[in-house]
């Protein structure tokens, strides 16, 4: 009786805990996952300005088709005449002050660039990420004001991580980008986001739960997460393109760049493998010679 009794005790308490665990993850992945993934924390890049380099721009303020303000700096070159246009595209919780830097030294080449904060990063407006899905539609909304200002102008694409993904997702989109530069991004939605959430679980993944967290996302940022995928839109992407990808990047695998590179339709595509090269920080890995190569690359596009 006493061992009759204990059984059914014992089966209650499994019973509740299977129940709270149901619950507790059906909470996790319906409300507080979708969240995680297509909100970001907004940045704070306040201590970093264009007096720092000596940059001469001035503020951006665009709309786009949804009517979302986009906020951003045209920076103009630093020599007599403009080579190009360059458009800087940052990563997941990044912003467009992050890529001062490098407009300094794109501005010294002669080359103009447009930063920006994506939507729903730093001061644009916007509540949700979409990575790609409506992002490479504001990129067009960035063309069309270049294009107002000089019309004939070559237009290039560089965006790493996140930003990489836009890239390649917006120069499939909008054949107007002439030729881009991607680093260190992802092949598929679907794939980066279980990724992620596997190495923040320690290993642990289950793809079905991923699978009913990024649905909700979608409904809730009113897109749909299968239709962003960079190793798709690669495919038809003829301009040409230079993915680098560093072979110790912990945050997204080396062999997605690979897949990336190899899939693109372009008959001008280029690989640079950077040595040691983590997710962020590709110059100070690849030093002078990924500099080489870049710089080879655009003035080769700027030339045509």
């Amino acid at each position: 009786m006493k061992k009759g009794r204990l059984r059914r005790r014992v089966l209650r308490i499994v019973i509740a805990l299977t129940l709270i665990i149901l619950v507790g993850g059906y909470i996790v992945f319906q409300h507080i996952a979708p969240y995680a993934i297509i909100k970001p924390a907004r940045a704070s890049c306040s201590h970093l300005s264009l007096d720092a380099y000596d940059l001469q721009g001035e503020s951006l303020t665009l709309e786009t088709n949804d009517q979302i303000e986009l906020k951003g700096y045209w920076i103009q070159s630093k020599q007599d005449s403009i080579r190009g246009v360059m458009i800087l595209v940052h990563g997941i919780g990044g912003c467009k002050e992050s890529f001062l830097s490098l407009a300094n030294r794109l501005a010294n080449q002669g080359i103009a660039s447009v930063l920006f904060d994506n939507r729903a990063h730093g001061q644009s407006g916007g509540q949700y990420s979409t990575y790609g899905f409506y992002e490479k539609k504001d990129i067009s909304r960035i063309i069309d004001h270049i294009k107002e200002q000089d019309n004939q102008i070559p237009i290039g694409i560089w965006g790493n991580s996140l930003g990489g993904a836009i890239a390649i997702q917006s120069m499939e989109y909008d054949k107007r980008i002439h030729f881009g530069i991607i680093e260190s991004t992802f092949t598929d939605m679907g794939q980066i986001v279980y990724d992620y959430k596997k190495r923040f679980l320690k290993g642990f993944g289950l793809r079905f739960a991923t699978d009913m967290a990024l649905k909700r996302a979608g409904e809730i940022g009113d897109f749909n997460p299968d239709l962003v995928s960079p190793i798709d839109a690669v495919k038809s992407i003829e301009q040409p393109i230079f993915i680098a990808h560093g072979d110790a990047d912990l945050n997204i695998k080396f062999a997605y760049g690979q897949q990336l590179y190899e899939q693109a339709k372009s008959a001008d595509k280029e690989f640079y493998r950077v040595k040691d090269g983590g997710h962020y920080g590709l110059f100070d890995a690849g030093g002078e010679d990924y500099m080489l190569h870049i710089q080879q690359f655009i003035d080769r596009n700027l030339l045509r």
